[in-house]
């Protein structure tokens, strides 16, 4: 048995900003907490990937959310 699934871009995105937003938090916790800056380094490049993950799917969801189909 097959499964449909609807396409829906508006949700699709929503979700995947609030799972970058979760994945941002985890990183900023050990940030404070470590001294070494090898690690907080290496965490804080990772912190700013998933900001510009965050972004980029804020203006892709703005471009979907703007779109009206002719």
């Amino acid at each position: 048995m097959s499964i449909v699934r609807f396409c829906d871009p508006i949700t699709d995105l929503t979700e995947d900003m609030a799972a970058e937003q979760k994945a941002r938090t985890t990183y900023e916790h050990p940030i404070a907490c470590t001294e070494d800056p090898c690690v907080k380094d290496t965490l804080r490049f990772l912190w700013e990937r998933e900001v510009v993950h965050i972004r980029r799917f804020g203006e892709t969801l703005n471009d979907v959310q703007g779109y009206v189909p002719q």
